[in-house]
């Protein structure tokens, strides 16, 4: 009998590349890898009601949580704590397409039934996961209900759907309400849907370029969109005096708009900014949304009325001018009232776009006479044009209609300072004017966000930006001028290298709750923190009423991973470090860092490969760790594989190799004063690479200083090329490489190419021969075959030297889409679209063939049509070098045995079953497969195996390999939760060479299983298997 457990230990992927998708606030506690949560400046264990400063973030379509830490040498690393993934990228379910069936009520409204939407019907051929691949997360915003009894997250999709994620604080895991679009658990959770009379339902299916939100009541949220159809605003209720979740929708702009901003007020009304995205001449439209509590509330006049809150109409009482390009983003910060007039409250807005100035505008309320107009009259705009008003949803020009095209142009020469730009009455008790406080100039390209400093009664007002001119600004008042106090940001980067070497701006930037630390969002995904550095006594200047003035900020290891699908994986051989391959055309190396006593967090401490072409395919040939490169296959050398007919060899430079061993040295608690490699073994090999501009190869530096100022461009990041330089430095004092310094520093070079194959590559597998075997090490490659059966023959290549060693023919008849070693190197199977499996056996007569045509490896078996549908994956089971098993589109998972006899060798099938997990469907396509290492004193001949399927799930079954095996058929031992799985098709599943022994007894068994996925995800699990 066994008892498995599993625990998601890592998640890596960058960031969308799109503004508004990231979030810095405090959120309950999630658990993390060791079960408990903590920040970077505090420590022990939380409760679950502990708020904990925390970085939201979208990769492609899943939200991620993630915290801060402190390492042992005194580095601040954040990493996901926890992941939410949508239940509407459900692959089984229909993306949302068709409009709502709809019906007229008494009251003009529509109601709109959810379950009436139909499946999307996939074009011919059309994979399930092409069409829903383009589903991404472009904007998130936060919200809290009263009294921080719960909070949410509100996500919004390219396809228009909505989402709200909600956790209160007596609850575990967060829940899921899908406010906009198809919901798989329609039938479990019906709603009420209620569109504004002519409201076109089409328009929910634009892509969503921001979004915010506002609770209202407990359980009821007021979320606005900004699309390219205009301004939408949603009431959602999830009352549980309702039987069902009612979704009120309503259009307030049909002109495509670029962002919105909720602020909600004191006296039971909110102010929502939309920014308009039109040519030019764009506006600032100001709206503000009146609502009341249902039981104080007696009036008749309302646009929705729930059990705990009224909402009347939207009321819209104009737009401020001067922006020429479209506006992209809002900041609110309310001031201390006005010393000289104590019943007058101030206010300031912030608003930028893509013509790089941003505007400050002050918001001065005070209280007045009562209004001899009534609230109709001021909503029907008798004091404005009629056209600011009410045509402001018509489809004519945005230029407001008898204004002078060049006068609104210069509207800031025009206006006299102070005045105000426009009046906002609220119901008669209070009006507001709104005049221009501040231009601010600073950025040179488009801004993309601006966010508040968290206001004391102490500090000043601060303002940071970011741009896409690579810079993030931290703007104060300093004797009625606004100015830039601090910079931050990287200008280093490869020359025209691809964004993985190089940052090409940021999309968004935030401060932390606590407003020490900063992180930026860049273009490309990667996430930038900086922490503000305390500053001794003697650095303080006098003159200082704020230390922002002089603060200094200090760079922080980057939140990092691809952005595009992860081809494929592979594991140092001794299980020291994780590589994975992208289309994003990055190789990178995953590591361990030491957090606290106990704990590691994986972390991406290299960037060996920066390439133009999107990579396919990866596989580890280094065997020994004192070899040099005359003597045998090194440890450390992998050989990549792109959409090119090149294979290119990489060895680590002694730089990665010191980083390394500082790593190792931490997690043993070494007390050794030097982490140097041994000279003797580095020798042959380089200090690091560099990549030429617009080049592929990565060369070795044969001149540091020219490296740095040719082909690094400047560089702020002084501590870390010391790091790198120093042979001898204890590891408590290593620094870990920025994101500039993984792009350009952390290059391997790269030794050799080889050439042969005639199309693009598709997959590689390597055999690591034993020390001391006198075999060479191996590499089998394929590449894709056009028509042609001779280019889906199967290269060798001797892993040292880099020759081709033997061809494999006639095998296959296309393209051989996955390849597997046996360890002890006798097999090689191959599979792929022909459906074909191919076992080759190693000859000993055919090794000194004349010029090695077959690599001494020969066709010995072969099961035809061994699935139904093209076989995704095959791989020997360690332990077992005779048993593979194989994985298909045809939903099945097949376990087969090399039966070697006088009379030939034959593949026999031994068991094959289904995943657990269909999702639904009729059959869940099986695109990875792995066998986990043996298990000591396996007497039940047992074998341990993940399963990857194209939805996303993993799974881990136990598979009886054997006549005598204990288990009569494969039985699963756990099935990964879905909130911890990808939500794209698994590309490949990878165990950790190392097997851990927990505890005193060799029955309880620990192995890490790492994942990757077409979803830009690389997940890592602790599971444990206790055997009884």
């Amino acid at each position: 009998m066994m008892e498995t457990s599993c625990k998601l230990s890592f998640h890596g992927a960058s960031g969308n590349s799109c503004p508004h998708s990231l979030l810095w606030v405090q959120a309950p506690c999630s658990a993390t890898h060791d079960g408990q949560a903590s920040d970077a400046g505090s420590g022990g264990d939380e409760s679950n009601n502990k708020l904990v400063d925390t970085v939201i973030y979208a990769s492609s379509g899943v939200i991620n949580l993630a915290t801060s830490h402190k390492t042992t040498s005194n580095n601040c690393i954040t990493s996901v704590a926890k992941t939410l993934i949508t239940r509407t990228l459900d692959h089984s379910s229909a993306p949302q397409s068709s409009l709502m069936e709809a019906n007229h009520t008494d009251d003009g409204n529509v109601v709109a039934t959810a379950a009436a939407a139909t499946k999307r019907v996939l074009a011919r051929g059309e994979a399930v996961e092409d069409a829903a691949a383009p589903r991404s997360i472009t904007a998130l915003t936060w919200f809290v209900e009263a009294n921080n009894t719960s909070f949410g997250v509100v996500s919004a999709f390219s396809d228009g759907t909505v989402t709200i994620w909600k956790k209160c604080n007596n609850e575990e895991e967060w829940v899921e309400h899908v406010l906009v679009g198809h919901d798989p658990d329609t039938n479990k959770h019906p709603k009420h849907l209620v569109h504004q009379e002519n409201f076109d339902a089409g328009n929910l299916q634009e892509s969503i370029a921001d979004i915010s939100a506002v609770s209202l009541a407990t359980n009821t949220t007021l979320v606005a969109t900004a699309s390219s159809k205009g301004i939408i605003i949603h009431i959602a209720s999830q009352s549980q005096q309702l039987e069902k979740e009612e979704v009120y929708s309503r259009q307030l702009s049909h002109h495509a708009s670029a962002s919105a901003h909720f602020v909600e007020r004191k006296n039971n009304e909110c102010y929502l900014f939309a920014g308009s995205a039109s040519p030019r001449h764009n506006k600032v439209w100001v709206y503000t949304i009146p609502h009341f509590s249902t039981i104080a509330d007696s009036s008749d006049s309302f646009w929705v009325k729930l059990p705990l809150v009224t909402v009347c109409d939207p009321i819209c009482h104009g737009s401020l001018l001067g922006h020429q390009d479209w506006i992209s983003c809002f900041a609110w910060l309310n001031l201390n009232k006005c010393s000289s007039d104590e019943d007058r409250e101030e206010a300031l807005l912030a608003s930028s776009g893509h013509d790089a100035k941003i505007r400050l505008w002050k918001f001065s309320t005070r209280a007045s006479q009562p209004l001899t107009m009534t609230s109709s009259e001021i909503v029907s705009g008798k004091e404005e044009d009629d056209e600011v008003i009410e045509d402001h949803v018509g489809d004519d020009d945005t230029t407001i209609e008898g204004e002078d095209e060049e006068d609104e142009a210069n509207i800031d020469d025009l206006e006299e300072e102070g005045e105000a730009r426009l009046m906002i009455y609220h119901g008669g008790s209070s009006s507001t004017a709104v005049s221009l406080e501040a231009l601010l100039f600073g950025h040179e390209e488009s801004v993309t966000s601006l966010t508040w400093r968290n206001r004391t009664t102490s500090n000043k007002p601060c303002l940071l930006s970011s741009s896409m001119d690579r810079t993030i600004l931290l703007w104060m008042e300093d004797e009625d001028v606004w100015a830039p106090i601090s910079r931050v940001g990287s200008a280093g980067g490869i020359l025209g290298g691809s964004i993985g070497a190089s940052l090409m701006g940021f999309v968004d930037a935030r401060f932390s709750p606590e407003s020490n630390r900063i992180v930026g969002h860049g273009y490309g995904g990667s996430i930038h923190l900086w922490t503000q550095e305390e500053l001794d006594a003697a650095e303080k200047q006098e003159d200082d009423d704020d230390e922002l003035l002089s603060a200094r900020w200090v760079a922080d290891p980057c939140i990092t991973g691809h952005f595009r699908s992860v081809e494929d994986m592979a594991w140092d051989p001794q299980g020291e470090y994780l590589l994975t391959t992208s289309s994003d055309q990055t190789t990178r190396l995953w590591a361990e860092v030491m957090v606290g006593s106990t704990e590691c967090r994986w972390v991406e401490v290299g960037r060996p490969q920066v390439h133009g072409y999107d990579m396919t395919s990866i596989a580890c040939v280094g065997g020994s760790e004192t070899a040099s490169n005359d003597e045998g296959v090194p440890r450390h050398r992998f050989i990549s594989g792109a959409d090119e007919k090149v294979l290119r060899v990489f060895d680590a430079p002694i730089s990665t190799l010191r980083l390394l061993q500082s790593l190792k040295d931490s997690r043993l608690s070494s007390n050794s004063n030097s982490n140097s490699p041994n000279e003797d073994s580095t020798s042959w090999r380089v200090e690091r690479a560099f990549l030429p501009s617009l080049g592929l190869s990565n060369k070795a530096t044969a001149d540091q200083e020219q490296e740095s100022s040719k082909f690094s461009g400047p560089t702020n990041d002084d501590e870390f090329a010391e790091t790198l330089d120093t042979l001898e430095r204890k590891h408590e004092d290593f620094t870990l490489p920025s994101e500039r310094d993984l792009g350009v520093t952390t290059l391997w070079p790269e030794s050799r190419k080889l050439f042969g194959h005639e199309s693009e590559l598709v997959c590689l597998d390597s055999y690591r021969a034993l020390s001391g075997s006198g075999e060479p090490s191996l590499v089998a490659s394929s590449c894709k075959a056009r028509n042609d059966v001779a280019s889906a023959a199967i290269r060798l290549w001797n892993a040292k030297d880099g020759k081709c060693v033997g061809i494999l023919k006639g095998g296959h008849r296309s393209t051989v889409s996955t390849m597997s070693f046996s360890r002890d190197g006798r097999y090689l199977a191959s599979s792929g679209k022909d459906r074909r499996i191919c076992i080759w056996k190693k000859v000993d007569s055919l090794s000194n063939s004349v010029d090695g045509a077959t690599g001494g490896y020969e066709l010995a078996a072969a099961a035809d049509s061994a699935h139904k549908r093209i076989v995704w994956s095959v791989h020997f089971c360690p332990s077992m070098p005779n048993i593979l098993a194989s994985g298909s589109r045809d939903g099945f998972v097949r376990v087969w045995k090399v039966c070697e006899s006088d009379e030939g060798d034959q593949l026999t099938e031994l068991v094959k079953f289904e995943p657990s997990t269909k999702g639904g469907k009729k059959s869940e396509p099986v695109t990875a497969v792995a066998f986990a290492e043996g298990l000591p004193n396996n007497d039940n001949q047992i074998s341990i195996l993940g399963i990857g399927t194209e939805s996303g799930r993993i799974e881990v079954w136990a598979i009886p390999v054997s006549d005598g095996s204990a288990l009569e058929e494969p039985t699963l031992l756990h099935a990964i939760a879905a909130t911890d799985c990808h939500f794209g098709t698994v590309k490949k599943l990878a165990w950790r060479p190392s097997l851990k022994v927990e505890g005193n007894s060799s029955s309880s068994l620990g192995f890490t299983l790492a994942s990757c996925s077409q979803d830009s995800g690389v997940r890592i699990f602790n599971i444990s298997i206790n055997i009884k």
